[in-house]
């Protein structure tokens, strides 16, 4: 049997959600995106595979899962936008592309990029608690600037890592660490 190959970019607030991974008896985003699939494609066989997973309550921008089908999208910009309609508010695709079958979307992804946002000073509106870390105290942030460029480089994260085992690979780079003011 023929089978399609896709490469899906979606966005979420996670603030909901545990993580990306399905897990048994807990909402994530995977089990929301598969139940929304199952949904839509009429109970037709497919898989989803993630670029990575998330921690609970984490936010995407941009993220990505490649997705299995044994019959191919016809008309992609009316399946995204039904996809887009039945997904849960908190959850938008951005993208549906086709991918050929060599396209391996662990081995494919090769950078991420976090974003952490904090105010200092005064409280913000509790709308901004999922995204926004609220520091009251003053902050020295030409010093947090300094700090922040001590990241970079390649270094040793195992004692980082929840049960490591000794098979794991350890050793990740940070191309860059800034402390920016917030435009977005």
């Amino acid at each position: 049997m023929k089978k399609y190959f896709y490469l899906v970019t979606v966005q979420y607030l996670g603030y909901r959600f545990h993580g990306w991974q399905k897990q048994p008896n807990l909402k994530t985003v995977h089990l929301m995106i598969d139940k929304t699939l199952r949904f839509i494609l009429e109970k037709k066989p497919f898989k989803t595979l993630g670029a990575g997973r998330t921690d609970a309550m984490v936010s995407a921008n941009e993220a990505a899962f490649e997705l299995f089908l044994s019959e191919p999208i016809e008309d992609v910009p009316t399946f995204m936008e039904l996809f887009n309609f039945n997904l849960p508010q908190d959850i938008r695709v951005l993208n549906i592309e086709a991918v050929s079958d060599t396209f391996n979307i662990i081995q494919n992804s090769k950078v991420k990029e976090y974003l952490y946002l904090f105010s200092e000073g005064k409280k913000n509106h509790p709308f901004c608690a999922p995204l926004i870390t609220t520091i009251l105290e003053p902050r020295d942030v030409d010093l947090m600037k300094q700090g922040a460029k001590c990241f970079e480089g390649t270094h040793y994260f195992k004692s980082y890592c929840y049960k490591a085992t000794d098979e794991g690979i350890y050793n990740r780079t940070i191309e860059t660490c800034e402390i920016v003011t917030n435009d977005l």
